[in-house]
């Protein structure tokens, strides 16, 4: 995997010698390999040699995804007109469909436009195979990704109590490796449970090497894609697919935001009706936060700390007050955080239009 080094050591030092949790959480920002990580350190439990060699049977068969000891689970759309006995079946074969086409497209990047979650049925399944006894070695490790889309399970206590009680007392040899972007929107009581490790952004020249050899972008458009990118490998992968990681609508959003016009902001709230809130909508909201603060360097005289200086210009010719922007920029985190609770993206973004016209002197 690219780039997390010392971490990597540190994590490796922790297995070695036994003091490595059974419980852990990955936080950090969208796409800077907190799965990948997870993953490698999985691989590394595993390997017969316990170096994560990458030439025993274990180790290939982790890279390919393929070790029926490493048990990846994500969020997955619910599948629709199925019968409540069959739901756990239908969730686990939508869980393995999108294995298989990550191990078929290994720089694949999950469509964020669908509503998904860890449903209970996926967390019930989870909990069955964390007590059975491992198929090939002596343990069982568990890569949850994007745990902060595990689905309320206020309705059924008794399943929620028991994944709690499976983080807090995993079986012997049973080892629980969650992701998150966003940990404050985890469960009090789940955060509480596990040691959490923040993983930082890649470096530039970290993912400008990964698009090189990965990707196979040239030099000049891997240099310009990782500054872009802030450290994240995801986001990089989607600016070279023409993505542009919802920069394009952000720049809707600031616009509408800064019109005089409030009926250019209710027909941008209105145009958002069929997005999901968990999905491309988060992404708008992050990549509004990063045109704001562009916007922020330009009011405060530091061109150079701009990601893209000519856009932000473009997006707006006269520097913007520098205390609006922090007001917009607090205005962003809370929608962010309705919106990663799913609330509709709607209602969530006609709220923050009014706050960010109000905090950027829209019509003034």
């Amino acid at each position: 995997m690219a780039g997390h080094e010392h971490l990597r050591d540190g994590l490796a030092a922790a297995a070695r010698s036994g003091r490595l949790p059974q419980s852990l959480l990955f936080r950090g920002p969208p796409g800077v390999g907190k799965q990948r990580l997870a993953l490698w350190l999985a691989a590394l439990l595993q390997c017969e040699r316990r170096t994560g060699c990458g030439e025993c049977r274990s180790c290939r068969l982790a890279a390919k995804l393929q070790h029926p000891d490493i048990h990846w689970y994500f969020p997955v759309a619910r599948p629709t007109r199925v019968a409540a006995n069959k739901l756990r079946e239908k969730l686990e074969q939508a869980r393995l469909d999108e294995l298989e086409a990550r191990r078929t497209e290994p720089l694949r990047r999950p469509p964020d436009d669908a509503p998904t979650g860890i449903h209970l049925g996926t967390v019930e399944n989870l909990r069955q195979r964390a007590v059975q006894r491992p198929a090939m070695g002596p343990r069982s490790v568990f890569v949850i990704g994007r745990a902060e889309q595990m689905v309320s399970q206020r309705a059924s206590p008794e399943a929620a109590n028991a994944f709690l009680k499976l983080l807090e007392e995993p079986p012997d040899g049973v080892h629980i490796f969650l992701t998150s972007s966003r940990p404050r929107a985890l469960l009090p009581t789940v955060r509480s449970r596990v040691l959490s490790i923040r993983v930082l952004p890649l470096s530039e020249e970290e993912v400008a090497g990964f698009l090189g050899t990965e990707a196979g972008a040239d030099a000049r458009l891997a240099r310009r894609t990782a500054r872009l990118s802030q450290g994240s490998i995801g986001r990089a992968l989607e600016i070279l697919g023409g993505a542009e990681g919802g920069y394009e609508e952000a720049q809707e959003l600031i616009r509408a935001a800064l019109s005089a016009n409030r009926a250019d902001r209710l027909r941008y709230a209105l145009a958002l009706s069929s997005r999901g809130a968990r999905g491309g909508f988060l992404q708008v909201l992050d990549a509004a936060g990063e045109l704001l603060r562009d916007q922020l360097a330009l009011a405060t005289g530091s061109p150079e700390q701009t990601l893209d200086a000519e856009r932000a210009v473009a997006l707006s010719p006269m520097p913007l007050d520098a205390d609006g922007i922090l007001a917009g920029l607090a205005s962003l985190e809370r929608a962010r955080i309705a919106a990663t609770g799913n609330v509709n993206p709607q209602a969530v973004s006609a709220g923050l239009l009014s706050e960010l016209a109000s905090a950027l002197g829209a019509g003034r």
